[in-house]
Formats: C-alpha cells, sequence, structure tokens
C-alpha cells in the first residue's frame, strides 16, 4: 500500500510540474499590401513590311530589335521592332512572365487569310527565371516568328491580330 501512495504521489507531482512548465505568450501577426503589378505596350510587336513569292517563308523578330528573313520572302525596308511592355509594381519584387502557350493569328482585313506568329521570345529570357523589378519598374522586349504563305495565302494588304502575356508576382 505504501508502494501504491509512493506510485501515486508521484505521478501527482509528475503531473503538477508539467502543468507549471507550460507558457503562454501573445504573438504578433505582419501583413504588407504592395502595389499591384501593371503592364503597359509601349511599342507593338511588328514585323515590318515584306513582299512575298510562290513559296513563303519566315520572319524572325528577335527581342533585341533585329529581323531576320528567311524563304522566299524579300524584305523592305521600314520600321519593325519587338513588342515592348514596360512593367511597373512594387520596388525590388521578383515577378514571372509566361509566354503564349499557342499560336497566335494575323488576319488580313480583306479577305480573312491568316497568317501565324509562333516562338515567342522575350529579354530578360523566361528560361532565366523571374526578373526584378528594379526601383518598380522594368522593360520586357518580346519577340516571335512570322510564318508567311505563298502570294495566293497571303495577298498584299494588312494582317494584324493580339496575343496574350501574363505578368505575375513570384
Amino acid at each position: 500500500m505504501i508502494r501504491k501512495l509512493s506510485i501515486s504521489l508521484l505521478f501527482l507531482i509528475f503531473f503538477a510540474l508539467s502543468i507549471r512548465a507550460q507558457s503562454t505568450i501573445t504573438a504578433q501577426a505582419f501583413a504588407e499590401i504592395i502595389e499591384a503589378l501593371t503592364a503597359n505596350e509601349t511599342d507593338q510587336l511588328n514585323f515590318g513590311r515584306f513582299s512575298t513569292d510562290v513559296n513563303g517563308g519566315d520572319i524572325v523578330i528577335n527581342p533585341d530589335g533585329s529581323r531576320n528573313i528567311q524563304g522566299s520572302v524579300i524584305g523592305v525596308p521600314g520600321p519593325s521592332s519587338p513588342g515592348k511592355f514596360q512593367i511597373t509594381g512594387a520596388p525590388e519584387a521578383s515577378f514571372t512572365l509566361q509566354l503564349p502557350e499557342v499560336s497566335s493569328v494575323l488576319i488580313h482585313q480583306e479577305s480573312s487569310k491568316t497568317m501565324l506568329v509562333t516562338n515567342w521570345v522575350s529579354d530578360p529570357p523566361v528560361e532565366n527565371g523571374p526578373s526584378v523589378l528594379t526601383n518598380g519598374t522594368k522593360v520586357i522586349s518580346i519577340g516571335a516568328t512570322l510564318s508567311v504563305g505563298s502570294y495566293d495565302d497571303n495577298p498584299i494588304g494588312i494582317y494584324s491580330g493580339t496575343f496574350q502575356l501574363t505578368f505575375a508576382y513570384n
């Protein structure tokens, strides 16, 4: 019986000590709302002026502004440019760019004939990971490849279309 009493007493002492070993504190939480990420198109993606022949070809606009013409497409001097976008948001925040995952279609204004825009590239390259908004801003340049058909597939005239980019805080 003394042994049962000793074990019970030890259990009671241990229980009493464990209650006193607890501590309660009041902690703080923190949140900060930052400036929304915005993108504005400052220059449109422009493949420039050209003429096509029997076989067609490709026009590549690089993010640095250079234009390469392949196939039987004949380039004509004049303006061409990558798309440029001014990104603004919280200073020194990082963000990502998602280029189009599908082709964009440029449609002839009179005949509804089409050309496809593919092979989207950017500067800085998306493969390099997130970009940083130095002092809250960053300029992104977008290039792509325009597939031009034959003269019958793509008659003379203006072709236009749209594409979507997604910018998001990282």
